[in-house]
């Protein structure tokens, strides 16, 4: 995983928001800072990058409310899981049949 922080200033900067829709998707806990300066400067770690890069699209381009857009991430997050249970499952059968092929 990247070490890459996103100052909230950039985050506004770069979706074109404003802070009170980034306090929104906080207080409904779409969206989590990943950590704080001392002076108070919140920054966003890559995948919460990604979760506003995501949610502002559904929101602005497709009209999605907020309550839509919690069970699209969710359902999001459960096809990912799915994926990665998949791949395991998938190396866990190459590698036995490579161990029965003589």
């Amino acid at each position: 995983m990247s070490d890459q922080f996103y100052q909230r200033n950039q985050i506004l900067e770069i979706f074109e928001c404003e802070e009170h829709f980034l306090d929104l998707l906080e207080s409904e806990e779409l969206v989590v800072c990943s950590k704080m300066d001392p002076s108070g400067n919140k920054f966003y770690d890559v995948c919460q990058f990604e979760r506003i890069r995501i949610i502002s699209n559904l929101t602005r381009e497709l009209d999605v409310n907020l309550p839509g857009v919690e069970v699209i991430l969710q359902m999001r997050e459960n096809m990912i899981s799915m994926r990665k249970q998949f791949d395991e499952i998938l190396h866990l059968l190459i590698l036995e049949l490579k161990n029965r092929v003589p």
